[in-house]
């Protein structure tokens, strides 16, 4: 191959930046300069080459970091990468902000490229909407049911 002729190792598809990121961790453990683009660059290539301990760096920033301006393309990036932490952690702060949702520029873009992902999310928020209402209606219930030992009758409670 390339490589063995030229004695030298191309690695196109990440930045040198990124690159150096990445290998000053193997070294050292450290990420120095972290910000939201670098923690998505490093997730990419600590899944890639499995390096566990980096990728759950970078999910906790992105956790850390998540606000209602970087959700949107937040959610969308991690679905790519098997990053659960951070698309549970972007659902729940989309859900929590629906009535924002088709403002954004981003809705539009998603409802073209990805359709599937703005099902879930409209899923998720239907489920969230279906629990909330059961818990409602059941707190409202007595519970246990009480029982009239003088007639044999169950009260219904729904």
């Amino acid at each position: 191959m390339e490589e063995s002729l030229s004695g030298t190792i191309k690695i196109r598809d990440v930045s040198y930046g990124t690159l150096r990121a990445f290998v000053n961790y193997l070294y050292t453990a450290e990420v120095v300069c972290l910000d939201q683009q670098l923690a998505c660059d490093l997730l990419v290539m600590a899944e890639k080459y499995q390096v566990l301990h980096l990728k759950d760096l970078c999910q906790k920033f992105l956790v850390a970091n998540l606000n209602w301006e970087n959700s949107f393309s937040t959610y969308t990036f991690v679905h790519q990468h098997n990053a659960k932490k951070i698309i549970d952690a972007a659902l729940t702060l989309i859900i929590d902000n629906m009535d924002k949702l088709t403002a954004r520029e981003e809705y539009d873009e998603l409802k073209e490229k990805d359709p599937q992902l703005l099902f879930e999310i409209y899923e998720a928020y239907l489920s969230k909407q279906v629990n909330k209402a059961a818990a409602q209606k059941g707190s409202s219930a007595s519970y246990p049911p009480k029982y009239n030992w003088d007639n044999d009758e169950v009260p219904d409670y729904d």
